[in-house]
């Protein structure tokens, strides 16, 4: 049976959950240590809290420099797990505490969204190249751009893209194009019976 001094305390752990706040000293393994111990004794007390719910308290309880984490977290859709969260909080402490006092205090916000962000892996297999249309390079890295660009300046008066209106592997065939609807209109013109 429940005695007035464990009403008591559990109406002192629950404010204490609710008001759960990491000090400017405390580090961040000490702020949840101290969360799950609360969560513990409420536990032991018959009510128990899960593990949502404490990250969530957990997360309400950083000051604004972590912001940043805390939105990208909420964000998720997935149910949030502590140790998970924890793990990912000590990375942005770390983090701030290895860059110093010589970052300003954005490049933290900046940090616990690298850190809640799931790492994807670059791959150049399914970048398009905008030059040459092929796979595997961009068009800053295309050798064709490069061999183009090389032929077009080593010609008399082609030094680069001034006075060009188009470059690229279709630029010719996109002038001579022009250059037939030209020749066709001009037929029509005197009078000729070609069909276009």
């Amino acid at each position: 049976m429940f005695e007035a001094r464990d009403y008591a305390q559990l109406l002192r752990l629950m404010d204490e959950l609710s008001s759960l706040k990491k000090g400017a000293d405390e580090n961040m393994i000490k702020f949840a240590s101290r969360a799950n111990m609360t969560r513990d004794e409420l536990a032991m007390l018959g009510s128990p809290v899960g593990d949502n719910t404490l990250v969530l308290r957990v997360l309400a309880g950083l000051s604004a420099e972590y912001g940043m984490l805390r939105t990208t977290l909420g964000i998720k859709g997935t149910k949030l797990v502590m140790s998970d969260v924890t793990a990912k909080l000590l990375q942005v402490e770390q983090r701030s505490s290895f860059f110093g006092a010589s970052k300003p205090s954005g490049s933290v916000k900046s940090q616990a969204f690298a850190a809640a962000a799931p790492k994807k892996p670059f791959d150049k297999k399914s970048v398009v190249c905008f030059y040459c249309n092929k796979k595997g390079h961009m068009q800053r890295d295309c050798y064709k751009k490069k061999a183009h660009e090389a032929k077009a300046k080593s010609k008399p008066g082609g030094g680069g893209r001034e006075g060009r209106h188009g470059s690229g592997p279709h630029a010719g065939a996109a002038l001579a194009y022009t250059a037939s609807i030209g020749n066709t209109r001009s037929s029509k013109a005197h009078g000729s019976t070609l069909c276009s």
